[in-house]
């Protein structure tokens, strides 16, 4: 346990003189891109061989594997919410909009009131995650018997309406920003496009195999499964570390935590690195004495 009285931005900047981390906070707009095409990519794929070699049990993997890039388009407007796609706002922002937030029915500008309002005020009153998650559902350890039951509601698609709740953060003091008229128009001409294509050209049926089905499902529950994981069950220690690093293998990666939001702790100490560099800042923190005692590292999220 580092010294408790060493305040946390006092241990920070300590943890800046005694390891280089400069290069790592560096955006690569090439990189932020690719991230985002590299998922669309991937689900695009999978629908197709989907379609192609049509059984019951593809479907179902196809399901989970299409699900989990739906949430790891959620953590890539989570990167442009950091300004961390890239460089340049405008492209950073609609990027984030219309490619990552738009497609899982977020807004990334309420997003970015509520998130950033998150990291200023970690597991305290003031914390919209944090007052949003107070139902005992949401809360862990709990019998395995409402675990399970939890499992089997979000897997249906009848959890969606919870977990939009608890993303709203509704019962924060802070307030969604007025959106002004031009990017209403826009958010409602992208869903007008989007289905109005699909149903134009006799394929609505294809929208709803693979968005909603995988959207309402394995999105939600793993999106549940990682909010939850990230910041509870560490309530020993101090307030501003209750943030946990998961090091998952490349299947939990893939299907439960993309885009290295594992790696949490890493994440909120310096918010201003890109996910892409998380995994090589982590080595340089394991490696340090300081840095090796102020995160919290867990195997799984079991």
């Amino acid at each position: 346990m580092v010294n408790s009285k060493t305040s946390y931005n006092d241990r920070i900047h300590l943890i800046l003189e005694s390891i280089e981390l400069r290069p790592f906070f560096n955006i690569q707009t090439w990189k932020g891109i690719f991230s985002v095409i590299q998922e669309w990519v991937l689900i695009l794929i999978a629908a197709f061989l989907c379609e192609t070699y049509y059984h019951w049990s593809i479907y179902i993997i196809t399901v989970v594997f299409i699900g989990a890039r739906y949430l790891a388009l959620g953590l890539l407007m989570h990167e442009s919410v950091h300004g961390l796609i890239s460089k340049n706002k405008k492209v950073n922002d609609i990027v984030g909009e219309v490619f990552c937030a738009w497609p899982v029915i977020v807004s990334m500008k309420s997003y970015k009131v509520k998130h950033l309002k998150h990291h200023q005020c970690l597991n305290t009153d003031e914390d919209p995650d944090y007052t949003a998650k107070t139902d005992k559902n949401w809360q862990f350890p709990m019998p395995i018997s409402r675990f399970l039951k939890i499992v089997v509601k979000q897997l249906s698609g009848f959890g969606v309406f919870e977990t939009f709740r608890v993303m709203s953060g509704k019962s924060v003091a802070s307030r969604k920003p007025k959106s002004s008229r031009r990017y209403k128009i826009a958010r409602v001409s992208f869903y007008i496009i989007v289905l109005g294509g699909f149903i134009y050209f006799d394929h609505e049926m294809l929208l709803l195999k693979y968005w909603l089905v995988p959207f309402i499902s394995w999105t939600q529950l793993i999106n549940r499964w990682r909010r939850i994981a990230e910041h509870s069950g560490i309530e020993h220690q101090p307030l501003e570390m209750q943030t946990r690093t998961t090091k998952h293998n490349f299947i939990s990666r893939l299907l439960l935590s993309p885009k290295n939001i594992s790696y949490h702790c890493e994440h909120h100490m310096f918010p201003s690195i890109p996910q892409y560099n998380l995994p090589k800042v982590h080595e340089k923190l394991v490696n340090n004495k300081m840095g090796r005692q102020s995160i919290y590292i867990s195997k799984n999220y079991i």
